[in-house]
């Protein structure tokens, strides 16, 4: 199970970003960007994952778009909680979740042929 994801795709950092959104929005994820190159997606509430632990789940993922030398730019999801509120179930949810929105953004990236590199950590 992953706890990053790190896609090099060829596309201009714009058009990256676009197919990233389209994944979360089809994935029901809620995003927000502090600038063009850093963001945050999530799904589930993180005041009833406090509350309930398990029963209710809540996925934070660090999303970062970085520009490569070549004509290439670096897409990245990171964990960014450890799903430790609902213990060791909570923490195998949150990666398998990670799984699942790897597996659907490295097909919508082969869908449009510029997926160059995929390194799962």
């Amino acid at each position: 199970m992953a706890k990053h994801a790190k896609f090099v795709v060829a596309l201009h950092p714009e058009d990256a970003r676009l197919i990233l959104q389209e994944v979360l929005t089809a994935a029901r994820y809620r995003y927000s960007w502090e600038h063009q190159q850093r963001g945050l997606a999530e799904k589930g509430s993180k005041t009833k994952a406090a509350l309930l632990g398990v029963f209710s789940m809540y996925y934070p993922y660090s999303l970062q778009i970085d520009l490569n030398g070549d004509d290439t730019v670096t897409v990245s999801l990171f964990q960014a909680s450890t799903g430790m509120m609902g213990g060791a179930i909570g923490i195998t949810k949150v990666r398998k979740e990670l799984d699942a929105l790897v597996t659907a953004t490295r097909l919508a990236y082969e869908a449009k042929g510029v997926l160059r590199h995929l390194d799962i950590g």
